[in-house]
């Protein structure tokens, strides 16, 4: 009887689950319902009275949820005030605010929009009369919320089901790794997935199907290959997003459900790197040292140039040149970084003997 249960416990996790996602409007819920007249905050603005409610108790943390903000502006005698300008701004808090009247209308009333962003944290919002100065402080707090189905099915397909489960094997190991494992965040870079699939005595797993999907963080995946090659092996990409963190990738071989995951950390988008080397005539590169006569019309192109912490390219980046000994001069020829992430100096060699120094700086701002 245990062997059953637990066959049937694992049964219900694997095969009854149809989805497990982040959702948006769940009218079911209490706490994410609708509530047109939920209060968030009220109070003085200035010499008139404030009054703020929302069309949700609590907005799901979804990047896709809309919850209507109202403000009724009245004076001191209750009555509405008309044709006055509010402002609502971010003073802390994740999403988008958007204004759609801005301007109370004859009943003293302002409306506004905010999307909901991926933080499940409080907002805090300064709702500003533009006329005096004044604010008010409002508070909107946000939550994850996720919705988990149940399929109901026929006790003999549920025993059908329970056997299957029972006598199936774990054949397969599988590997992932991605490379680089380190980006920035600039919505361009990309990491190579790579999942190994094999059976338990080592061969390679070949004809399977393995997926790829971000378990958490931001970002997308692509995958043109289905199923794993005769190797056991199946490749995509996990492209960057805006944000910085950690990334956790995950592979699904789906006939079984085995799963490997791998962590991708994104860090501060912005050049990275600064390389450096001589170019002469004669198509030449000199990555440290090159040789000159002082004949004070020789010279050599001075070639600089900026990458990301992946060494993608970093263009309209402006860079210094500084010339130590003073053995020459320095003719810079472009104001920043090119397509190719370089920027070009013309060094030409002065009469006098010795060794110059060169050094390129990174401006930044």
């Amino acid at each position: 009887m245990r062997a059953a249960a637990a066959i049937g416990a694992l049964l219900l996790a694997t095969a009854t689950v149809v989805h497990a996602q982040v959702i948006g409007v769940s009218p079911l819920s209490f706490l994410f319902g609708e509530s047109p007249s939920y209060v968030l905050a009220e109070g003085a603005l200035g010499a008139l009275t404030a009054r703020v409610v929302c069309d949700y108790r609590m907005v799901p943390a979804d990047r896709e949820t809309e919850a209507q903000l109202t403000v009724h502006l009245s004076d001191a005698a209750g009555q509405p005030v008309a044709h006055r300008m509010l402002a609502l701004l971010f003073a802390q808090g994740d999403g988008q605010l958007m204004p759609v009247q801005p301007v109370t209308d004859g009943e003293g009333i302002a409306e506004f929009t905010y999307r909901a962003g991926r933080l499940a944290i409080t907002n805090r919002f300064d709702l500003i009369d533009v006329s005096t100065g004044s604010t008010l402080e409002v508070v909107l707090p946000t939550s994850l919320v996720a919705e988990v189905s149940i399929e109901l099915i026929s006790p003999a397909d549920y025993a059908r089901r329970v056997a299957s489960a029972s006598v199936r094997p774990d054949i397969f190991n599988l590997e992932l790794t991605a490379f680089p494992e380190a980006l920035p965040a600039d919505e361009v870079s990309c990491s190579r997935l790579t999942a190994h699939l094999t059976y338990k005595d080592g061969r390679p797993a070949a004809g399977f199907p393995v997926s790829f999907r971000i378990v958490s963080g931001y970002g997308g995946v692509t995958q043109e290959q289905k199923l794993t090659d005769a190797d056991g092996v199946i490749s995509g990409f996990y492209r960057v997003g805006n944000r910085i963190g950690t990334v956790i990738v995950e592979a699904v071989e789906q006939t079984t459900g085995k799963r490997a995951s791998v962590e991708i950390v994104v860090v501060e988008a912005g050049p990275a790197k600064l390389k450096l080397w001589l170019e002469d005539d004669g198509g030449g590169v000199f990555a440290e040292r090159a040789v000159m006569p002082a004949d004070g019309v020789a010279t050599m192109m001075v070639v600089a140039q900026v990458l990301s912490l992946v060494d993608t390219p970093i263009a309209g980046a402006r860079v210094q040149f500084k010339l130590v000994n003073e053995l020459g001069r320095l003719e810079v020829m472009e104001a920043e970084t090119d397509g190719s992430g370089c920027i070009h100096a013309l060094y030409t060699a002065g009469a006098f003997t010795g060794t110059e120094q060169i050094i390129a700086y990174l401006i930044s701002g």
